[in-house]
């Protein structure tokens, strides 16, 4: 049994968005077959080595796993040495190409409705036509992979769309006076 929140709000707030630039999308095809020699081959990894900004996985079909890894294109060398097949040769095609991609990462105090966030999302996004490459969530987190350049114009619109909560100088009134006993 599962059980799923909504929510709802006219402006769904969220506490900003962040956007990194220069990343590259590398999707990865691992036999599942040998997945366990590829989780072996990733945990002999240095720390100094994981320079990746995200990394998520899917069933492509009932052979393969696909594993998508974003990272910084001068990490991408660093990184490839451990996405190399662990059997020995070459990678028989399974590493593709980096493509250029922005990040655009974002979260909220209601992000636990991810279906109702991401359909808000996905609707301000496909109204201005923003071509999308990957969407994640992860906890109360909203991952959108886009191509690149697209990052900053996608913050604005999404900016627009959503509520930042923001504080007022001032503003803060203290303890006794917010609870209602007449003292300030």
């Amino acid at each position: 049994m599962e059980t799923i929140a909504v929510y709802w709000e006219p402006i769904i707030r969220t506490y900003g968005f962040q956007v990194q630039q220069g990343l590259l999308w590398h999707p990865l095809r691992i036999p599942l077959c040998l997945l366990g020699a590829w989780a072996r081959r990733l945990q002999e990894m240095d720390v100094a080595d994981m320079a990746f900004r995200m990394v998520w996985a899917q069933v492509e079909d009932s052979d393969h796993l696909k594993v998508t890894l974003v990272c910084e294109a001068g990490d991408w060398e660093r990184v490839r040495r451990h996405w190399r097949s662990p059997e020995g040769g070459d990678d028989n095609g399974r590493i593709a190409s980096g493509m250029p991609v922005d990040l655009v990462f974002f979260h909220g105090p209601h992000f636990g409705d991810r279906y109702g966030i991401m359909d808000f999302t996905y609707k301000a996004l496909a109204r201005e036509k923003v071509p999308l490459v990957a969407a994640v969530c992860s906890a109360a987190t909203i991952y959108l992979v886009l191509p690149a350049g697209m990052g900053p114009d996608t913050r604005t619109l999404l900016s627009g769309a959503f509520e930042i909560p923001t504080t007022v100088p001032g503003a803060r009134r203290n303890k006794a006076s917010a609870d209602g006993d007449g003292r300030s």
